[in-house]
């Protein structure tokens, strides 16, 4: 590759999942609007784009590796789908799919999604309701939003969950939520980082039903009250989403993708980058966008950082396994309507959940057959990954035999493996990240972004894609051209 001369920027862009593609896009658009003359490489160390989100799909089934869709309620999704193309290969996710279980005392138990349903179930006793209603009268805490400036001050989910709404609510809700987005443990996440709008409406409401009371008087008056936050992904699955990233991408004469090449180094060169590749390559660049894993950032800043490469290192990640089982139709006795299960810590199960995917979205299994996708890993067991493939789709028949009526055998088994699955943004994590950014004030021109640090969801890496690529390019028009540094 060719090195930057004239008035021509150069970024670099490492990881080609969602976040490192669509923040590449970003780029050039912004570029052209601003008549900036740049190029964009975009450097993925595996052989295909997308990351996690990618969609198997074979013999009539459509199995996704990752996420398997996200919520409408993101301006910055909605208006890359818009600019891709995409909108209508959207799909919406069914009414079947607002239905969600819990699995208490060894049987399934639809969560209540009303106050009146909530004043009916028997999943809370009575003085556990009582608890839950007396949220009203809980203080505010006087030091809420300062986890990033005071960590002694950063609240777990399951803290915040037992301090606001009780112990039994924490440990039935709380805890499967936090296994269902994270797949962690709701006792070792930091509310502010994993939910900081659960700090601003404690902090802006004194408690979170006057806040939801709010919300809604808000929306009632609102003309255009927004996306509901529906569940939605495309036709062909998730993958579709980087597919035409890609596509986009690879049509741009000012864009260069290349897969299967992993970045060895990342050094200063002059007042700009030099980015080694592991075939003894490099590019010379004026901004560098590190979207791959923290883990990743880490091992490539190591020589020339190690107090950075340290504080990378301190973001965990659990395993996890992704267990995909097809079945026939009538050898499943539950009627399988709603969105799957998740299963609180006190349980003692080795599962983690399962969604029930064939009900949420259409065409992802054959006619007559139903999809299962099981999960299990996460910090309270580390080494699942130890299982075989075997050995995993037992435990999942074996959980879920008695409750769902599972007769026979699956027609269909895959299992998905992820060492490093989700990023776990523990006590601390935001504190954390204000010494990454510390460092890398440091470092002009190097930015990091992705899903390991102010955001896991589909939508977070989105949202950041766009805000990462206006202080890029912010960066690139307030500075001139890079001076060359000395020979590759």
């Amino acid at each position: 590759m060719s090195e930057r001369s004239g008035n021509v920027r150069r970024a670099v862009v490492i990881g080609g999942g969602v976040s490192g593609l669509a923040t590449a896009l970003r780029l050039l658009d912004g570029a052209t609007q601003r008549g900036l003359d740049l190029r964009v490489d975009v450097l993925e160390a595996a052989p295909d784009f997308g990351g996690n989100l990618r969609t198997l799909a074979h013999d009539g089934w459509r199995l996704e590796w990752g996420p398997n869709g996200f919520l409408d309620n993101e301006p910055a999704t909605l208006r890359l789908v818009e600019r891709l193309g995409l909108s209508g290969e959207l799909v919406r996710s069914s009414d079947a799919a607002r239905r969600r279980f819990l699995v208490v005392g060894g049987r399934l138990r639809e969560i209540p999604a009303s106050p009146p349903a909530f004043l009916r179930t028997d999943l809370f006793t009575p003085r556990a309701k009582l608890r839950v209603l007396g949220e009203l009268l809980v203080p505010r805490r006087r030091d809420l939003g300062r986890a990033a400036e005071d960590p002694a001050t950063d609240e777990s989910v399951w803290e915040f969950g037992r301090r606001r709404l009780g112990r039994d609510f924490a440990e039935l809700m709380l805890d499967p939520m936090v296994k269902g987005i994270f797949g962690g443990d709701a006792r070792r996440l930091s509310l502010a980082a994993a939910f900081p709008r659960m700090v601003e409406l404690e902090r802006d409401h004194g408690s979170l039903f006057r806040a939801l009371a709010a919300i809604s008087r808000k929306r009632r008056k609102a003309a255009d009250a927004g996306p509901s936050g529906t569940l939605h992904s495309f036709r062909e699955g998730m993958a579709a989403l980087p597919a035409a990233l890609a596509r986009s991408l690879g049509a741009d004469p000012r864009a260069t993708l290349v897969t299967s090449r992993g970045v060895a180094s990342l050094r200063r060169d002059g007042d700009g980058w030099r980015v080694g590749a592991d075939d003894g390559g490099s590019i010379a660049c004026d901004a560098v966008v590190h979207a791959a894993p923290a883990h990743a950032a880490a091992a490539h800043l190591r020589g020339l950082d190690p107090a950075l490469a340290g504080q990378l290192d301190g973001i965990p990640y659990v395993p996890m396994a992704v267990i995909a089982l097809g079945y026939a139709r009538d050898d499943v006795a539950h009627d399988l309507d709603g969105f799957g299960m998740l299963i609180p810590t006190c349980e003692h199960s080795r599962l983690l959940g399962a969604l029930w995917t064939s009900s949420i979205f259409p065409g992802r299994a054959p006619q007559g057959r139903v999809l299962l996708h099981c999960m299990a890993g996460g910090p309270l067991d580390p080494r699942v990954l130890d299982d075989g493939d075997g050995a995993l789709r037992d435990r999942a028949v074996a959980e879920l035999r008695g409750l769902l009526g599972l007769r026979g055998e699956p027609v269909m088994v895959q299992v998905f493996r992820h060492a490093r699955a989700i990023a776990q943004y523990e006590p601390g994590h935001l504190a954390l990240l204000r010494r990454i950014d510390a460092r890398l004030a440091d470092l002009p021109g190097l930015h990091l972004s992705g899903s390991s640090y102010r955001g896991v969801s589909v939508n977070a890496c989105l949202k950041e894609s766009e805000s990462m690529a206006a202080a890029v390019l912010d960066r690139l028009a307030a500075s001139g051209p890079r001076t060359e540094g000395g020979a590759a």
